[in-house]
């Protein structure tokens, strides 16, 4: 009987201790867009946003002791979050969306090419967080074709984390900071 309790125990502690890998989610973007606004009401058509990262689950890894211990996913449809997002940032910086392309002068194309968020175990000292968003936008206005490709990338410090869902708030910072800046150039051009 001891050693069952004992072995209760065990796997008891054992479980609480190990790091919980569970899905990581992506909150909606919340309107917050405080930059420039486009000065004449351009008509703006999105022709497409595309994830074509080649793993649509994978967003990341955990790193303990410079070896990819634990490796993060999300469920999250990340092409259908970037057309809501920057629908709502586009309306904010006073575009008019219109859904022909025909009566549009701009028209977008979005491409998701990378989301990767690494956490570092073994650093408890410094950023041990750190996070890139890769999106390439093809741009075209009265036939003339512009391709940016805008990468977010942040880092910081965490306390240290057991469970995947800890780096939840700072895939959403990376996320909203990504719309932003595309809509920034946006406005500027």
């Amino acid at each position: 009987m001891k050693k069952l309790y004992s072995l209760v125990a065990v796997v008891v502690l054992m479980s609480g201790c190990s790091y919980k890998n569970e899905a990581i989610e992506l909150s909606s973007y919340k309107a917050h867009y405080l930059s420039n606004t486009t000065e004449d009401r351009h008509n703006i058509s999105f022709l497409s946003v595309t994830d074509i990262r080649e793993d649509k689950r994978s967003i990341g890894y955990v790193l303990v002791n410079d070896k990819v211990d634990t490796k993060l996913y999300s469920n999250v449809d990340f092409a259908s979050r970037y057309t809501e997002g920057l629908t709502k940032v586009l309306t904010a910086a006073k575009f008019n969306l219109v859904n022909n392309a025909a009566g549009a002068n701009t028209k977008i194309d979005v491409k998701i090419k990378d989301i990767q968020l690494i956490y570092n175990d073994t650093d408890k000292l410094n950023e041990n967080l750190h996070g890139k968003i890769v999106v390439e936008v093809t741009l075209t206005k009265a036939d003339k074709v512009n391709v940016f490709t805008f990468t977010q990338k942040q880092g910081m410090w965490i306390k240290p984390s057991y469970t995947s869902k800890d780096v939840e708030p700072f895939l959403n910072t990376l996320f909203t900071d990504s719309i932003d800046d595309i809509v920034v150039k946006l406005t500027n051009k």
